[in-house]
C-alpha cells in the first residue's frame, strides 16, 4: 500500500500574518494603508488570476471604489458606474458559487449560520442590472453593507481558521457583529441614564460623554489582528442612526427634537472630535434618511417622522451654535452637492434649511438651483400633491383603427387590446424606407 501524499496548497500571501495584517489595512482607517493594501490585492490578481479567493477580490474591489470617492476626482456618473460594478460583481459571483459555498461549508461554522446575502443586496443588485441605476448615496450604502457582509463570512472567519482567535477577547473567541453591538448597546445606555441624570441636576459639563468615549477607547483601541476601528464605528452609526437611538422613542410628525439634541450633543460631539468624521456622520444620516421605510404602511414618504427627525438633526449639525466649531463652508457645500445630485423631498428641505440658517457661500446661485429643483420636482407631482411615476403615466387608449401616423417607438396605453395575428400592421402604417 502506498503511503499518503502530503497534498500543498499554494497561495499568494506568505503566511496567515500576512493575510491578517492585509485585513486589517483594508478595513482600516488609514487611507494610505488601504490603499497599499489594494495595490498588493491587484498585484496577486496580475500573477495568478483564477487563484484569489472571490470573496477577498471582491472587498479590494469594493475598498478600491471606496477609495477612489474619496478622492474626490471623478464625476457623480463616472462613480455610480464604478459603484455599481464593484457591487454587481461581488453579488453576480457570490450568487453564482453560492451552491458550492454552502456544500463546502468551513467545520468552524456553527450549524445556524446561512450563506446567503440580504435581501436589499439582491434588490440593489437586480436594479444595478435591470432598471434604473440607483443613486449614489443608496450606491454608497449597498457598499458599506457589503463590506460588513464580507467581514462577518469571509474575514472574521480567519481567526477560526488560523487558530488566532485568542487575540479578540479574553475569552479567546471572536467578537461578532452582535457581540460588538451589544457592547456598544451597553455603553450607549449608560451614557444615557448618566446624560438624564446630569440634566435633571443642571450640570453645565457633561462626564457622561468623557466616561463612554473613554470606555469605548480602551475596549476597542487598535491592533493587528484586533477588529479594525472602522468596522466598529459603522457599527456605532448603525446603532445611533439606523436603530434611531437618536430619535424620541415617541417621536410624532411635527414634534421639537430640542430634547433629543440637548441628550445627545454631548457625545456626538466627542465621537466628532476623535473617532467618527462630521462629514461621515453626517453622510450616515443622509443615506438613512433617504432608505425607503421601515414600515411598508408608510406609502408618503413625507409622513415619516423617522425621516423628518433625521432631517432635523442634519440641519442642527450643520446651522446650530453648539456644533460651530464643526461648521465649515466646504462641508456645507459638499451637503448641497448630494442634496442636488439626488433631489428627494427630504434632500431639498436639509438644502433649503441650510441655504436658510447656515454659513453658505454663493447663496443667491444656490437658491436658483434649488428652485430648479423645486419646480422639476413639481412636474412629477399631480396637482393634489400625489406622487406619480412619470414612467407609468396613463394614456387615454387609442382604438387600434384609428392609428393615422407612424408612432416613433412604443407607448403604454391604458385599455384592452384585440387580438391580432404576429407580424399584423395596423393601417395607414408605411413600410420603413
Amino acid at each position: 500500500m502506498d503511503p499518503p501524499r502530503t497534498l500543498f496548497v499554494v497561495t499568494l500571501w506568505r503566511d496567515s500574518k500576512e493575510l491578517l495584517q492585509l485585513r486589517h489595512d483594508l478595513y482600516g482607517s488609514d487611507a494610505v494603508k488601504k490603499e497599499r493594501a489594494v495595490n498588493k490585492v491587484f498585484a496577486w490578481r496580475l500573477r495568478k488570476p483564477d487563484g484569489l479567493p472571490l470573496l477577498l477580490d471582491s472587498t479590494a474591489d469594493i475598498v478600491d471604489v471606496r477609495l477612489q470617492d474619496g478622492k474626490g476626482v471623478l464625476k457623480h456618473n463616472a462613480l455610480r458606474l464604478l459603484y455599481a460594478t464593484a457591487l454587481s460583481r461581488f453579488i453576480t459571483g457570490l450568487a453564482d458559487t453560492q451552491i458550492d459555498l454552502t456544500r463546502d461549508k468551513p467545520s468552524w461554522f456553527s450549524p445556524g449560520k446561512s450563506l446567503q446575502l440580504p435581501l436589499p443586496l439582491l434588490e440593489i443588485r437586480h436594479r444595478i442590472v435591470h432598471r434604473h441605476l440607483p443613486s449614489l448615496a443608496e450606491l454608497k450604502r449597498a457598499s458599506q453593507d457589503s463590506l460588513d457582509w464580507l467581514w462577518e463570512w469571509y474575514w472574521s472567519q480567519l481567526d477560526y481558521a488560523f487558530g488566532t482567535a485568542k487575540h479578540d477577547n479574553d475569552n479567546g473567541e471572536v467578537e461578532g457583529s452582535e457581540v460588538i453591538r451589544e457592547k456598544l448597546q451597553s455603553v450607549l445606555k449608560t451614557y444615557l441614564k448618566e446624560r438624564k441624570s446630569e440634566i435633571k441636576a443642571r450640570s453645565k459639563d457633561s462626564k457622561a460623554a468623557e466616561t463612554a468615549i473613554s470606555t469605548y477607547n480602551l475596549r476597542y483601541a487598535p491592533t493587528s489582528t484586533s477588529t479594525p476601528p472602522a468596522r466598529i464605528q459603522n457599527s456605532l452609526l448603525r446603532l445611533l442612526i439606523d436603530d434611531s437611538m437618536l430619535l424620541p422613542t415617541d417621536k410624532k410628525l411635527g414634534f421639537s427634537m430640542s430634547g433629543a439634541f440637548l441628550i445627545w450633543d454631548p457625545i456626538l460631539l466627542a465621537l466628532c472630535q476623535s473617532i467618527v468624521p462630521v462629514s461621515t456622520l453626517l453622510m450616515s444620516m443622509m443615506g438613512a434618511m433617504n432608505a425607503p421605510s421601515a414600515s411598508r404602511a408608510m406609502v408618503n414618504m413625507e409622513m415619516d417622522p423617522v425621516k423628518e427627525g433625521l432631517c432635523e438633526w442634519i440641519l442642527h449639525i450643520l446651522c446650530s451654535d453648539e456644533w460651530g466649531a464643526h461648521q465649515a463652508r466646504k462641508l456645507t457645500e459638499d451637503t448641497l452637492i448630494a442634496c442636488f445630485s439626488a433631489p428627494t423631498y427630504w434632500n431639498l428641505k436639509v438644502a433649503e434649511g441650510v441655504l436658510e440658517d447656515g454659513d453658505v457661500a454663493n447663496r443667491t446661485e444656490w437658491r436658483a438651483v434649488l428652485d430648479a429643483a423645486r419646480s422639476e420636482e413639481v412636474e412629477e407631482t399631480g396637482a393634489d400633491g400625489m406622487e406619480v411615476d412619470v414612467e407609468l403615466i396613463e394614456e387615454e387608449a387609442l382604438p387600434v383603427e384609428r392609428v393615422q401616423e407612424k408612432i416613433q417607438g412604443p407607448r403604454k396605453v391604458v385599455g384592452l387590446w384585440r387580438s391580432r395575428p404576429i407580424g399584423w400592421v395596423p393601417e395607414g402604417w408605411e413600410d420603413d424606407e
